[in-house]
């Protein structure tokens, strides 16, 4: 069994654009993680109905976007939606190790491989062979691991990654977000399906 452990706090909120650049433009303002928490709940910036909803939802997207360089912030502030989008689908799968794995070794083997249909088969097969490996995912109830498929299609739905029918469809990076990923490469570019043989080898 694996040692590490995922963490699957993930299903708290979907790629949840309006409210991670909130987030990541009162971080800037101050370049203090906890004085941002503070200002987003005193000001309930994210319009919560629950305190208790609000403040896991808030711990998520912060958890993602520590992840993200002060460059890459800035982008997501001003950058484009799909821009945006991009962003957001990195830093969910480098905050998510089982995220990251499933958009390397499923997504993009099928988008390489000219395989354009993602299937719920497919993923299925691929938290078959995680469990192997890792105990938590044999742990966790039926619900919760269709909880897991759920948030993770929606996700990849909502960064344009599938289409609403669950087709791979290819990314274009725009040269920002080419640049911005760069520090991180190679893994940043293959979570996406892109057209570039050779990522790997950057």
């Amino acid at each position: 069994m694996n040692s590490q452990k995922y963490k699957l706090s993930f299903t708290a909120a979907s790629l949840s654009i309006s409210e991670s650049v909130i987030v990541a433009d009162v971080y800037l303002a101050c370049k203090n993680w906890d004085e941002t928490k503070a200002t987003i709940k005193e000001k309930n910036l994210l319009q919560a109905r629950a305190s208790s909803s609000g403040i896991r939802v808030l711990h998520e997207l912060m958890q993602r976007l520590r992840e993200l360089s002060d460059l890459q912030l800035e982008l997501l502030v001003d950058g484009t939606v799909e821009e945006q989008k991009q962003l957001l689908w990195f830093a969910v799968s480098k905050t998510y190790s089982y995220i990251q794995e499933f958009a390397i070794e499923v997504v993009r083997e099928k988008f390489m491989s000219l395989n354009f249909e993602l299937s719920s088969l497919d993923y299925e097969a691929f938290y078959s062979r995680k469990a192997d490996w890792h105990s938590e995912l044999d742990e966790i109830t039926a619900s919760t691991q269709a909880k897991l498929r759920q948030v993770i299609f929606r996700m990849l739905r909502e960064a344009n990654v599938i289409s609403a029918e669950h087709f791979i469809m290819p990314t274009l990076l725009s040269p920002r977000v080419e640049a911005a990923l760069e520090p991180d490469a190679p893994t940043s570019y293959q979570i996406f399906p892109l057209h570039k043989i050779n990522l790997s080898e950057r």
